[in-house]
Protein backbone atom coordinates (compact mmCIF):
# COMPACT_ATOMS: atom_id res chain seq x y z
CA UNK A 1 0.00 0.00 0.00
CA UNK A 2 1.43 3.23 -0.99
CA UNK A 3 3.04 5.72 1.93
CA UNK A 4 0.21 7.96 1.00
CA UNK A 5 -2.66 5.36 1.17
CA UNK A 6 -1.07 4.49 4.59
CA UNK A 7 -1.35 7.65 5.83
CA UNK A 8 -5.47 7.90 5.00
CA UNK A 9 -5.83 4.86 6.32
CA UNK A 10 -4.50 5.60 9.83
CA UNK A 11 -6.41 9.08 9.46
CA UNK A 12 -9.56 7.23 9.26
CA UNK A 13 -8.83 4.70 12.37
CA UNK A 14 -8.20 8.01 14.30
CA UNK A 15 -11.64 9.95 13.79
CA UNK A 16 -13.38 7.04 15.85
CA UNK A 17 -13.54 7.58 19.69
CA UNK A 18 -15.76 6.45 22.32
CA UNK A 19 -18.14 9.91 21.49
CA UNK A 20 -18.07 8.83 18.39
CA UNK A 21 -17.47 4.86 18.04
CA UNK A 22 -19.60 4.82 14.45
CA UNK A 23 -19.23 6.82 11.47
CA UNK A 24 -20.19 6.61 7.78
CA UNK A 25 -18.73 7.20 4.16
CA UNK A 26 -19.92 10.24 4.20
CA UNK A 27 -19.13 11.45 7.06
CA UNK A 28 -15.46 10.36 7.06
CA UNK A 29 -15.16 11.81 3.66
CA UNK A 30 -16.02 15.22 5.07
CA UNK A 31 -14.07 15.56 7.60
CA UNK A 32 -10.65 14.43 5.76
CA UNK A 33 -11.41 15.93 2.74
CA UNK A 34 -10.72 12.95 0.81
CA UNK A 35 -13.63 11.19 -2.14
CA UNK A 36 -16.03 9.00 -0.56
CA UNK A 37 -15.00 6.34 -3.13
CA UNK A 38 -11.23 6.95 -1.72
CA UNK A 39 -12.95 6.46 1.38
CA UNK A 40 -14.32 3.10 0.80
CA UNK A 41 -11.78 1.90 -0.73
CA UNK A 42 -9.71 2.64 2.13
CA UNK A 43 -12.37 1.31 4.41
CA UNK A 44 -12.49 -1.89 2.30
CA UNK A 45 -8.56 -2.57 3.29
CA UNK A 46 -9.57 -2.06 6.97
CA UNK A 47 -12.43 -4.41 6.79
CA UNK A 48 -10.36 -7.09 5.24
CA UNK A 49 -7.67 -6.81 8.20
CA UNK A 50 -10.34 -6.52 10.95
CA UNK A 51 -9.04 -3.37 11.94
CA UNK A 52 -12.65 -2.23 11.40
CA UNK A 53 -16.41 -3.74 10.88
CA UNK A 54 -19.51 -2.60 9.41
CA UNK A 55 -22.52 -2.39 10.90
CA UNK A 56 -25.23 -4.33 8.58
CA UNK A 57 -28.52 -2.22 9.47
CA UNK A 58 -26.76 1.37 9.35
CA UNK A 59 -23.98 0.81 6.92
CA UNK A 60 -21.57 2.29 9.02
CA UNK A 61 -18.28 1.26 10.25
CA UNK A 62 -16.36 0.70 14.00
CA UNK A 63 -13.40 -0.03 14.81
CA UNK A 64 -12.74 -3.84 14.43
CA UNK A 65 -11.62 -6.41 17.02
CA UNK A 66 -8.23 -6.85 15.26
CA UNK A 67 -7.28 -3.77 17.22
CA UNK A 68 -7.79 -5.48 20.38
CA UNK A 69 -5.98 -7.91 19.08
CA UNK A 70 -2.53 -5.63 17.92
CA UNK A 71 -3.36 -3.69 21.42
CA UNK A 72 -3.16 -6.59 23.41
CA UNK A 73 -0.09 -7.64 21.92
CA UNK A 74 1.69 -4.11 23.14
CA UNK A 75 0.13 -4.11 26.19
CA UNK A 76 2.11 -7.49 26.60
CA UNK A 77 5.27 -6.80 25.35
CA UNK A 78 5.83 -2.89 25.60
CA UNK A 79 8.42 -2.52 28.64
CA UNK A 80 6.81 0.32 29.81
CA UNK A 81 3.44 -0.71 29.92
CA UNK A 82 4.63 -4.04 30.86
CA UNK A 83 6.47 -2.66 34.18
CA UNK A 84 3.55 0.23 34.65
CA UNK A 85 0.37 -1.95 34.92
CA UNK A 86 0.90 -3.92 38.37
CA UNK A 87 1.16 -0.75 39.93
CA UNK A 88 -1.95 1.26 38.30
CA UNK A 89 -3.63 -1.89 39.78
CA UNK A 90 -2.27 -1.56 43.02
CA UNK A 91 -2.79 2.12 43.03
CA UNK A 92 -6.25 2.11 41.60
CA UNK A 93 -7.48 -0.37 44.47
CA UNK A 94 -5.51 1.82 47.37
CA UNK A 95 -7.24 5.09 46.14
CA UNK A 96 -10.49 3.87 45.28
CA UNK A 97 -10.06 5.84 41.88
CA UNK A 98 -9.01 4.62 37.87
CA UNK A 99 -5.67 5.11 37.15
CA UNK A 100 -4.10 6.29 33.80
CA UNK A 101 -1.05 5.89 32.26
CA UNK A 102 0.24 9.06 29.77
CA UNK A 103 2.80 9.24 27.00
CA UNK A 104 2.89 12.35 24.62
CA UNK A 105 2.12 12.62 21.42
CA UNK A 106 2.50 15.11 19.76
CA UNK A 107 0.36 17.77 21.10
CA UNK A 108 -1.82 15.41 23.02
CA UNK A 109 -1.77 13.06 25.45
CA UNK A 110 -2.00 9.66 24.24
CA UNK A 111 -3.09 7.28 27.30
CA UNK A 112 -2.62 3.75 26.46
CA UNK A 113 -3.36 2.14 29.46
CA UNK A 114 -5.86 2.35 32.06
CA UNK A 115 -6.97 0.68 35.58
CA UNK A 116 -9.96 0.53 37.19
CA UNK A 117 -10.43 -0.44 41.32
CA UNK A 118 -12.09 -3.22 41.66
CA UNK A 119 -14.92 -2.50 43.30
CA UNK A 120 -15.89 0.38 41.22
CA UNK A 121 -19.64 -0.21 40.34
CA UNK A 122 -20.24 2.96 38.03
CA UNK A 123 -19.00 3.94 34.66
CA UNK A 124 -15.82 6.45 34.30
CA UNK A 125 -15.66 7.62 30.74
CA UNK A 126 -11.89 6.72 29.59
CA UNK A 127 -10.66 9.25 26.87
CA UNK A 128 -7.26 7.45 24.61
CA UNK A 129 -6.43 11.41 23.83
CA UNK A 130 -6.49 14.71 26.06
CA UNK A 131 -5.01 17.75 24.89
CA UNK A 132 -1.96 19.22 26.67
CA UNK A 133 -3.01 22.11 28.42
CA UNK A 134 -5.92 21.14 30.21
CA UNK A 135 -5.13 17.72 31.51
CA UNK A 136 -3.45 17.00 34.55
CA UNK A 137 -1.25 14.63 32.75
CA UNK A 138 -0.59 16.24 29.64
CA UNK A 139 0.78 19.60 31.94
CA UNK A 140 3.27 17.20 33.21
CA UNK A 141 4.21 16.38 29.74
CA UNK A 142 3.77 20.27 28.48
CA UNK A 143 6.17 21.43 30.97
CA UNK A 144 9.34 19.21 29.61
CA UNK A 145 8.41 20.81 26.65
CA UNK A 146 12.00 22.97 24.69
CA UNK A 147 11.15 26.20 24.40
CA UNK A 148 9.94 26.66 20.51
CA UNK A 149 7.90 23.52 21.18
CA UNK A 150 5.72 25.09 23.88
CA UNK A 151 5.92 28.69 22.11
CA UNK A 152 4.01 26.62 19.04
CA UNK A 153 2.01 24.87 21.75
CA UNK A 154 0.85 28.56 23.48
CA UNK A 155 0.33 30.33 19.97
CA UNK A 156 -1.35 27.32 18.24
CA UNK A 157 -4.62 28.27 20.38
CA UNK A 158 -5.70 27.05 23.44
CA UNK A 159 -9.40 25.25 23.23
CA UNK A 160 -11.56 26.34 25.67
CA UNK A 161 -13.54 22.86 26.94
CA UNK A 162 -15.04 24.40 30.13
CA UNK A 163 -15.31 27.33 32.13
CA UNK A 164 -12.53 26.38 34.09
CA UNK A 165 -9.83 25.56 31.43
CA UNK A 166 -6.81 27.75 30.97
CA UNK A 167 -7.16 30.01 26.91
CA UNK A 168 -4.62 32.53 27.88
CA UNK A 169 -1.10 31.95 27.00
CA UNK A 170 0.38 33.79 29.77
CA UNK A 171 -1.64 32.29 32.26
CA UNK A 172 -0.77 28.44 31.25
CA UNK A 173 2.90 29.39 30.66
CA UNK A 174 2.93 30.58 34.60
CA UNK A 175 0.24 27.17 35.21
CA UNK A 176 3.39 25.28 33.70
CA UNK A 177 6.44 26.83 35.65
CA UNK A 178 4.44 25.57 38.60
CA UNK A 179 3.88 22.07 37.67
CA UNK A 180 8.25 22.35 37.31
CA UNK A 181 8.20 22.85 40.71
CA UNK A 182 6.25 21.39 42.43
CA UNK A 183 6.73 18.22 40.49
CA UNK A 184 2.43 17.24 40.13
CA UNK A 185 -0.14 18.81 38.25
CA UNK A 186 -3.56 18.77 38.94
CA UNK A 187 -6.82 19.07 36.48
CA UNK A 188 -9.95 20.25 38.20
CA UNK A 189 -13.03 20.71 35.77
CA UNK A 190 -10.67 22.23 33.19
CA UNK A 191 -11.46 19.58 30.57
CA UNK A 192 -14.89 18.41 31.44
CA UNK A 193 -17.29 19.58 33.93
CA UNK A 194 -17.51 16.86 36.75
CA UNK A 195 -14.19 15.26 36.13
CA UNK A 196 -10.92 15.81 38.15
CA UNK A 197 -7.06 14.22 38.43
CA UNK A 198 -4.03 14.96 39.53
CA UNK A 199 -0.70 13.92 37.35
CA UNK A 200 3.04 13.26 38.50
CA UNK A 201 5.70 12.69 35.83
CA UNK A 202 7.35 9.13 35.36
CA UNK A 203 11.23 9.71 35.03
CA UNK A 204 14.23 8.08 34.41
CA UNK A 205 17.33 8.29 36.92
CA UNK A 206 18.68 11.07 34.95
CA UNK A 207 15.18 13.27 35.12
CA UNK A 208 14.15 12.23 31.54
CA UNK A 209 10.24 12.27 31.60
CA UNK A 210 9.44 9.62 29.60
CA UNK A 211 5.41 9.40 31.02
CA UNK A 212 2.78 10.24 33.57
CA UNK A 213 0.71 8.70 35.92
CA UNK A 214 -2.36 10.19 37.11
CA UNK A 215 -5.54 9.48 39.20
CA UNK A 216 -8.77 10.42 37.97
CA UNK A 217 -12.32 10.16 39.15
CA UNK A 218 -15.62 12.14 39.04
CA UNK A 219 -15.17 15.35 40.43
CA UNK A 220 -17.63 13.86 43.67
CA UNK A 221 -15.27 11.51 44.38
CA UNK A 222 -12.50 13.02 43.83
CA UNK A 223 -12.57 15.93 45.62
CA UNK A 224 -9.68 18.58 45.72
CA UNK A 225 -9.10 17.77 49.24
CA UNK A 226 -9.02 13.94 48.69
CA UNK A 227 -6.66 14.36 45.23
CA UNK A 228 -3.96 15.89 47.53
CA UNK A 229 -4.38 13.82 49.90
CA UNK A 230 -3.61 10.81 47.29
CA UNK A 231 -0.40 12.68 46.49
CA UNK A 232 2.04 10.83 48.57
CA UNK A 233 0.97 7.71 47.60
CA UNK A 234 1.06 8.71 43.58
CA UNK A 235 4.64 10.01 44.10
CA UNK A 236 6.19 6.87 46.33
CA UNK A 237 4.53 4.58 43.45
CA UNK A 238 5.85 6.70 40.52
CA UNK A 239 9.52 6.84 42.85
CA UNK A 240 9.46 3.16 42.46
CA UNK A 241 8.65 2.94 38.93
CA UNK A 242 10.79 5.65 38.17
CA UNK A 243 14.16 3.74 39.64
CA UNK A 244 13.46 0.81 37.85
CA UNK A 245 13.39 2.88 34.48
CA UNK A 246 17.10 2.87 34.22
Amino acid sequence: MPTQSVDRAISILRQFSVDEPQLGVSELSRRLGLTKSTVHRLLASLLQGGLVKQDPTSREYRLGLGLVELGQTVVHTDPLLRLVHPYQHYLADRVGEPVHLGVRAGFEMLCPMYERPADLKEPVSWVARLPLHCSAGGKILAAQMAKDELTTLLEGGLSRFTENTITDPAELRAELERVREQGFATCFEERKVGANAIAVPLAKPDGTVVATLSIVGHAYSLTREKAMHSLEILRGVATEISLKLG
